[in-house]
């Protein structure tokens, strides 16, 4: 090693050598269990220096992947991890069409350090990745493919999402035939799982996306889904999607059909929190227009009396839920907010934010006051005709952002309303 090592650092611009002290390296550290930031600081170098050398950029990334790998890379500087990346994606586009690289580059990816800690451009890595899926390779490529997009839909703003909109589409209708097969063979495996939480992702805050997954009769597959498996795990993500559905005013009324309407309302009562819990959001989104409900409004009454007995069993402060609920945005809950004419539909709103807002103060304390939701929740506390449970969860999270304000003593970067 201490040969390669000065082979790599001696011989850094002469590419010959360079390639063959790659592949001495390679051979070396195949089953390495040490970091070396210092060797894999002379990788980058490598990668560096011959950026249109195939064989050095080849073998580079194979190194790399070495040095890298899932355990190494906890114990290896940010800095230079982002380095790394940054270097194999510029590899990728130097040579878009060497199959082996792509897959050294996604490889690399699956590492969940690199994946949620470092910095590189998420918008490129989704991108080649999402185009990735589409290619129809080995199972386990295809399974690392699904969870790396599952994991950076979620880091791209809906901006970025919208600009990816060729890539995305293709990605929801990959997805959904990958759901289709594994629901025809009712193979509950870790592929599913993936895929269910990418569409879930993909489909966040994106009007475009919920539109091209209704056009591709995502609607269809996943009242299949629900009908083979009863995996709490499937359900949640599920149903995580159809929220996303529910809060686009132009495509909910799609969700107020019989079968669909059936199996959320039967979810709306799982033990499982978190399927009880998305249920009851489908539904406060779904009954708080009207106009969906014209031919049946019998069934939606039936349905709010549901939502608020369930609201009643939930405690706020003990509850658990497995699954991580997060939310991008606030925005979608404020026409519930001022639902003053449906109690149980602002309840569900209000204990949602009450949840995340308690959970995770320092995100959520601060949305409240960059997109306004502070004056929601003063105005339910002040209003006369108010639920007195409704105004009870208010003032709990009002209180709790008070709290976070006096603990940090930073003053919010946007005008409050009084709150003292």
């Amino acid at each position: 090693m201490s040969q390669i090592s000065e082979a790599l650092s001696r011989y850094r611009d002469r590419s010959c050598f360079m390639k063959d002290a790659l592949y001495r390296l390679f051979t070396e550290t195949f089953s390495v269990q040490t970091t070396m930031p210092a060797i894999l600081k002379l990788v980058a170098v490598g990668m560096r220096n011959h950026p249109l050398d195939l064989p050095v950029q080849f073998t580079a990334s194979a190194c790399a992947l070495n040095l890298t790998h899932q355990g190494l890379a906890r114990g290896l500087p940010v800095r230079l991890l982002s380095e790394v990346i940054c270097l194999l994606f510029k590899a990728l586009k130097n040579f878009p069409h060497y199959l082996q690289l792509q897959k050294n580059c996604l490889l690399s990816l699956t590492n969940s350090r690199i994946l949620v800690d470092v910095p590189f451009d998420r918008f490129d890595a989704a991108k080649f990745v999402m185009r990735w899926l589409c290619k129809h390779e080995n199972s386990k490529m295809q399974t690392m493919a699904v969870s790396i997009t599952s994991i950076l839909a979620l880091q791209l703003s809906p901006e970025q999402t919208a600009q990816l909109k060729e890539e995305v589409f293709m990605a929801i209708k990959e997805l959904l035939a990958i759901v289709k097969q594994k629901t025809t063979e009712t193979l509950d495996d870790v592929t599913l799982l993936f895929t269910l939480k990418a569409l879930w992702n993909l489909t966040d805050e994106s009007p475009a996306a919920c539109k091209h997954f209704i056009e591709n009769q995502g609607l269809a597959i996943f009242i299949r889904v629900l009908e083979t498996f009863s995996e709490s795990a499937i359900q949640s993500k599920v149903l995580g999607l159809l929220n996303n559905i529910a809060e686009i005013k132009e495509l909910s009324f799609k969700l107020v059909t019989e079968d669909m309407v059936k199996h959320i309302g039967s979810l709306l009562h799982s033990k499982e929190m978190e399927v009880s819990y998305f249920a009851a959001g489908i539904i406060a989104h779904l009954t708080c227009d009207k106009q969906s409900w014209l031919s049946c409004d019998l069934q939606r009454n039936v349905l709010l009396q549901d939502l608020h007995a369930t609201i009643q069993n939930w405690q706020s402060s003990s509850c658990k839920m497995t699954a991580l609920v997060t939310y991008r945005s606030f925005k979608a809950f404020f026409p519930l907010l001022g639902n003053y004419c449906q109690p149980e539909v602002q309840l569900w709103a209000l204990w949602a934010m009450y949840h995340v807002c308690s959970k995770n103060p320092s995100k959520y304390c601060k949305m409240l006051v960059e997109e306004g939701g502070l004056q929601l929740l003063c105005d339910i506390q002040k209003h006369n005709g108010a639920n007195p449970q409704a105004q009870q969860i208010a003032a709990s999270i009002l209180d709790d952002f008070r709290m976070h304000f006096m603990n940090y003593q930073r003053p919010p970067s946007c005008q409050m309303p009084f709150l003292m």
